[in-house]
């Protein structure tokens, strides 16, 4: 996951998922006979209410919405400057979150995106899809062949009997 971060943020390394707690409220999965959980602990105690499903897809899903919505925050946080300083920035990291998700599972964004005018009021899908995007990285085929790997991985390991 840190690879994959550092391969997206010229070298940055950032937290995505783990499998064992971490603290500072970053969620991580936990399987117990077949029962996916994505559990998010700060100081010992849970922060959020815990999410559990049996279905893999839905628990990837999850991690995705998560880890593109960290990486596109930060993401739009480096690129700030570039835009006046009154424009909303929910549309910058909207935008690169739809194109992060496009790149693990195309309905996933679109399903992100649909949500997007209920979830943030005042931001337009017209804007977030005419946010120009760059990357930080050079090379996007090898980024997206990175993501790919990292989620093939990701699957095996869930799969993995506990």
């Amino acid at each position: 996951m840190h690879a994959m971060s550092a391969k997206l943020y010229d070298g940055r390394v950032y937290d995505l998922v783990g499998f064992s707690i971490r603290g500072a409220s970053h969620p991580y999965i936990e399987v117990h006979e077949g029962i996916i959980h994505m559990v998010v602990m700060e100081r010992g105690v849970e922060s959020q209410q815990r999410t559990t499903t049996e279905d893999l897809d839905e628990a990837l899903h999850w991690i995705a919405l998560y880890a593109t919505s960290s990486l596109a925050m930060r993401w739009e946080l480096d690129q700030r400057d570039r835009w006046p300083a009154d424009r909303d920035t929910r549309i910058g990291w909207n935008a690169k979150q739809v194109e992060l998700l496009r790149l693990i599972d195309a309905r996933w964004a679109e399903e992100f995106r649909a949500c997007i005018p209920a979830q943030c009021p005042g931001v337009r899908l017209e804007d977030v899809d005419a946010h120009p995007l760059t990357y930080a990285a050079k090379g996007r085929d090898a980024e997206e062949s990175l993501l790919a790997r990292y989620w093939r991985k990701l699957r095996t390991k869930l799969r993995e009997p506990y």
